[in-house]
């Protein structure tokens, strides 16, 4: 069983809906129904929450595959804290101003950097085993 994958997802999910409810009550209390309308909080807080559905779900692939085929848990969990820390810094630079800034960077070298691991540790794991 993909245990640790599953503790990940549920943190993603929370996350999420976090992140969603931010938007959510910011676009009642500027009243923009769609987009970023013309408020500069509604232009910042609008990638907030794209930017962390345009990665959660890969990396909960690529976790839960890297589980399934044996990597180990200490891997996993150094991966899927880091794309959670990752997630919540650049959310939190990212809502604060679109200048780049130090939670932006973090975030986004936290989250290339587990994809770019799970996904060399996927290839270590099941390139011996295709051929």
């Amino acid at each position: 069983m993909p245990v640790v994958s599953a503790f990940y997802a549920a943190l993603a999910g929370l996350l999420c809906a976090v992140l969603s409810l931010m938007v959510i009550r910011l676009r009642g209390v500027t009243r923009t129904s769609i987009g970023g309308g013309d408020d500069p909080r509604m232009a910042r807080m609008t990638p907030v929450f794209g930017n962390f559905a345009e990665y959660a779900a890969l990396v909960l692939v690529l976790l839960m595959l890297a589980e399934m085929l044996g990597l180990s848990r200490t891997w996993l969990h150094v991966y899927g804290a880091a794309f959670i820390l990752g997630r919540i810094a650049h959310a939190i630079g990212l809502s604060r101003t679109l200048e780049a800034n130090i939670g932006r960077t973090a975030g986004m070298v936290l989250t290339l950097s587990t994809i770019i691991g799970l996904a060399i540790s996927l290839l270590v794991v099941v390139l011996p085993k295709i051929g």
